[in-house]
């Protein structure tokens, strides 16, 4: 993130059932995600997220946005590059 002149103050965290009733979007990298999140979203009554994959907005049709924490430098490169073109995508596509 430096290296693209963002900073960053991050806290991960688990959803909670409330987001599903808060946000409009929730965005998963995988279909492990995807999958465990619907799951999680049919127990919530009012569930008003919808739930997809971030890649599903690639212009380069990368679906799944694979996880670089065991990679190396050049992975989260490849992490970053493809969450700012499916995030200006999706961004383009809401409005």
């Amino acid at each position: 993130m430096k290296k693209h002149g963002i900073t960053m103050n991050h806290i991960a965290r688990q959803v909670t059932k409330d987001d599903f009733q808060t946000f409009d979007y929730i965005l998963c990298m995988d279909e492990s995600n995807l999958r465990d999140l619907k799951r999680k979203s049919n127990q919530v009554k009012d569930c008003k997220a919808k739930i997809e994959l971030l890649g599903a907005y690639d212009p380069q049709k990368q679906l799944i946005i694979e996880d670089p924490y065991y990679g190396n430098e050049k992975d989260f490169e490849t992490v970053y590059e493809q969450c700012v073109r499916c995030c200006k995508a999706f961004l383009e596509k809401s409005h």
